[in-house]
């Protein structure tokens, strides 16, 4: 379990899985069971650089392949 922390807003984060949906060209993706920090008190969302740098990667070679 990933911890993230106090939220600005004085809450502490809640960790939670939840799937990530975008489209890449015309093509829906989803990223499922992604780490994600949500505040109860403000609803703020965050997530850890490593899984944004996962997504970025796999967006990336998608990408790389339609072109």
């Amino acid at each position: 379990m990933l911890y993230y922390g106090r939220c600005p807003c004085g809450g502490e984060y809640d960790n939670r899985e939840v799937t990530v949906r975008m489209t890449i060209g015309d093509e829906p993706v989803e990223f499922t069971n992604v780490s994600q920090g949500a505040c109860p008190t403000c609803s703020s969302r965050v997530y850890k650089a490593l899984e944004l740098m996962a997504i970025e990667d796999v967006y990336s070679r998608m990408r790389e392949s339609r072109q």
